[in-house]
């Protein structure tokens, strides 16, 4: 059977992460797989190559000229299946079978609250989605939007959760170094993730609970090229208040497990997420959690695993990092396994992998 996986770039967003470990957990059962991009980022390329994926790049400047490039490219392939992630890659794929096809089309959703918008471009993509065979959601939340916004494509929606397969973990973990609750986070900075909302959630504390507590930001600075607003207007709110030894902006890393690892807490502040990959990992690597009430919040986290807050309420984010601080190190270990025991049954790669190959092979 001939694979075709297509997304935009292997940059080292959450979709590309995903869909780079659906690829190699797949190759496993079909040895002939394939990823398709059209933008060069790399950051997942030596996985890529290290698990003899073969990888295919779509070179155009020109819009127009890219779309029937691909569209060539996927007909012309002799492919059993196209799997796509994300929103331009799931227009490009369910494209391709214009005028007919032969193959299956698996589209996937990977953000809440996209198809809420109305504008032309949304309501184009969301009317092309008529040509999947399935639309993937990788939480239930998203599957609640489209049943609610696109009804008519309710037969098509299944929701499998994100596999987590974790690297060799070689750190070791040590609570509440010098005394304090190490929180940490990975996400790009954009103001979809809301470091604004944190930063200002820190501000309102008072100096003895900001003494408690050690904030650790990794992602990528820049959300499209050149645009670093967010986290540029971090650093200076960061500055302006002098916070600098409490919260640290630091740049994206390819060992984050491990880095996850000698931290506390796992945290998540953003406003809309699908299946947040930070959140799911943290919890199999066995950290408690702090994230807003976004995607399956109510499956991920209660009150034995971590605490939970508002995105657009900074007292709420603050109270949840306050109580995270008030825990002894017994407490925060025990939060953490119970994470852990959250996370194998949630996320076990065997389960997902045979609910995936259950649509790729019906």
């Amino acid at each position: 059977m001939r694979i075709l996986f297509l997304i935009d770039n292997l940059g080292s967003g959450g979709a590309q992460r995903q869909i780079v470990t659906l690829a190699t957990l797949i190759k496993e059962i079909h040895s002939d797989i394939s990823i398709l991009t059209y933008s060069k980022e790399n950051f997942f390329i030596e996985k890529v190559f290290a698990n003899d994926i073969k990888l295919e790049y779509i070179k155009s400047n020109n819009l127009i000229e890219r779309i029937f490039k691909i569209r060539k490219f996927i007909r012309s392939g002799k492919y059993d299946v196209v799997i796509s992630f994300m929103g331009t890659p799931n227009f490009l794929n369910n494209f391709s079978a214009f005028e007919g096809r032969s193959w299956k089309i698996i589209t996937s959703e990977r953000t809440s609250g996209v198809y809420i918008n109305n504008s032309i471009r949304y309501r184009l993509f969301s009317w092309f989605q008529h040509y999947s065979d399935y639309i993937v959601c990788n939480s239930n939340n998203t599957r609640e939007e489209w049943n609610k916004y696109k009804s008519n494509y309710s037969d098509k929606l299944k929701v499998i959760y994100n596999p987590v397969i974790l690297p060799k973990i070689t750190s070791t973990y040590t609570p509440k170094v010098n005394h304090k609750i190490n929180i940490l986070i990975a996400a790009s900075y954009q103001y979809l993730k809301n470091p604004i909302g944190l930063i200002k959630a820190v501000i309102m504390m008072s100096e003895e609970e900001r003494s408690k507590i050690e904030i650790n930001w990794y992602g990528r600075t820049e959300v499209t090229s050149g645009d670093t607003r967010a986290y540029d207007e971090s650093l200076n709110l960061i500055k302006e208040n002098d916070l600098e030894n409490v919260i640290h902006l630091n740049g994206q890393t390819k060992d984050i497990s491990n880095i996850m690892n000698t931290a506390d807490f796992v945290a998540l502040f953003s406003e809309l997420e699908g299946l947040p990959n930070a959140i799911c990992e943290g919890m199999m690597i066995g950290k408690p959690i702090i994230m807003t009430r976004v995607s399956d919040y109510d499956n991920l986290v209660d009150k034995s695993n971590g605490f939970l807050c508002d995105w657009n309420n900074s007292e709420s984010i603050k109270n949840a990092l306050v109580k995270a601080s008030e825990l002894s190190s017994e407490e925060i270990v025990l939060m953490g396994q119970r994470s852990k025991e959250k996370a194998e049954i949630l996320f076990s790669s065997h389960d997902i992998i045979n609910q995936w190959l259950e649509l790729i092979e019906s």
